[in-house]
Order: structure tokens, then sequence, then C-alpha cells
């Protein structure tokens, strides 16, 4: 037996699910990406410090 949604989605429903799923990816993502930005940014910073 498969698994099976209990309820009929409308589609405000499903696009709110939808939106909620994005948001909680995002939310999740943006810190590893603001950390390895910042590790970008380091790395550039100490190479333009040892070629001057």
């Amino acid at each position: 037996m498969g698994y099976a949604v209990c309820y009929d989605h409308s589609g405000i429903d499903l696009a709110w699910s939808i939106f909620l799923d994005i948001t909680a990816f995002f939310m999740l993502m943006a810190p590893l990406a603001a950390a390895r930005l910042l590790a970008i940014s380091r790395a550039n910073s100490v190479g333009r410090l040892q070629t001057a």
C-alpha cells in the first residue's frame, strides 16, 4: 500500500504548501551561502594582501 494524501488539495492549499517548502529551503540555505561568501571574500582579501 502506497503513501496517500488524506485530503484533496485545492489550488490555494497546494500553492501555499509549495511556497512554505521553498521558503523553508531558502531559510536553511541562506546561512550556508552567507558563510561561503564570507570565506570567498576573506580568501580574496588575503590574496590581495600577499601580492601587495
